[in-house]
Order: structure tokens, then sequence, then C-alpha cells
């Protein structure tokens, strides 16, 4: 009986230890952890400043160039970039889905410049794909309407009501039409040669930033 009672005691004692270090180590847990801020809102929000830094850039610059006495020709010439830029941007990025890393890898173990950049750019195909096609395209799209209705006031300005709206009407339909036409038109070369375009592109952002060298 003796020996019972000191093992249900010993027991006892070693339960106690135990017990006050689940309450210790429950107690130094921290209770408020800080949350981490979604992804998906830390992109968003990027985009939305990005998009609206560009368009003050873009819609600066053609203020600059097309005010109310500027002749038709400018207008048409800021048209015609905008349309190429808007175009080419779409081409890029339709590149840039399209490829695939594992076509430069080779290329990056040999060190060739522009390579871990184009690898780079595939890997993250789809934040690229949507700053060149929707934002950069989007922004072209605004500031080629804002030049599209200066030109048109410019051909009417000698008219009447009716011939500003006629005006109106097929210059913004010629934009419309060049512009979804002519991504229609080079998605196919852009996905045929989607490795050129990606390795051209990348080989020439290296001319403006370095890329990092194996160690």
């Amino acid at each position: 009986m003796e020996d019972n009672q000191q093992n249900q005691t010993e027991e006892g004692q070693d339960e106690h230890p135990k017990t006050e270090i689940k309450q210790k180590s429950r107690e130094v847990r921290p209770k408020n952890k800080k949350k981490k801020i979604p992804e998906w809102l830390v992109w968003g929000l990027s985009i939305l400043f990005l998009s609206f830094g560009l368009t003050v850039v873009f819609s600066f610059l053609t203020q600059l160039v097309i005010d109310e006495n500027s002749p038709a020709a400018v207008c048409v010439v800021v048209l015609l970039v905008l349309l190429v830029f808007n175009i080419s941007c779409d081409v890029l990025a339709n590149a840039i889905i399209a490829c695939k890393p594992e076509a430069f890898l080779a290329m990056a173990s040999n060190r060739i410049r522009g390579a871990r950049r184009a690898v780079f750019f595939c890997r993250n195909a789809s934040k690229l794909g949507s700053i060149f096609a929707d934002v950069i395209g989007d922004i072209c799209g605004i500031v080629s309407g804002a030049a599209g209705a200066a030109l048109a006031t410019i051909l009417a300005v000698s008219g009447d009501s009716y011939i500003k709206i006629i005006a109106a009407i097929l210059v913004s339909a010629v934009i419309g039409a060049l512009t979804v036409g002519g991504k229609a038109i080079f998605k196919h070369f852009a996905i045929k040669y989607s490795k050129n375009i990606v390795f051209g592109f990348a080989k020439f952002t290296t001319f403006f930033k370095k890329e990092k060298k194996h160690k």
C-alpha cells in the first residue's frame, strides 16, 4: 500500500511540471499576429498608381504637341505614334505569354546577354502581359481618343455641327479599326516568333539595366 501511494505521488509530481510547461508555452505565444497585406491587393494598388502616372505622362506629352492651333498633320503623326506603340506593346505581351522559360535556360547557363532577363520575363508572363497589354494599351487608347477629338475639331473647324459630329465619328472609327485590326493581324506573328521577340526585348533592356552575374 505504501509503495502504491508513493508511485501515485511521484506520478502526480511528474504531471505538474508538464502542465506548467504547456501553460508557459501558451503564454509565450503572441496573441496578436501581424496581418500581411494580400498579394492581390498589393498588385492591384501598384497597377492603379502605375496607370495614373503613365496616363498623366502620356496626356501631358500629347497636350504639349497638340493644341487648338496645331495643324492636322501633327495630330495624325501623334495618332500614328500612339497606334504603333499600342500595337507593339500588345505584340510584346502576347509573345511573353506564349513563350516558355525553358527556351532560354541553356542560353542563360552559357551567360548569353539577355537570356536571364528573358527567363525572368517568361516566369512573370501574367504580370508583364497585364502591364503591356492592359495598362499601356488602355492608356494609349484613352490618349488616342483625346488626340482624335482634337483632329476631328481641326478638320471640321469651318463646318456646321453636323459636319463636326460626322468628323468625330469617322476619326474614332478609323482609330478603333486600326487599333483592333492591327492587334489581330500582328498577334499571329507575336505567337509564331515569340522567342525572337522576347529575347530581343530582353537584350534591349540590358542596355538600361545590366543583368546580375552568377557568383
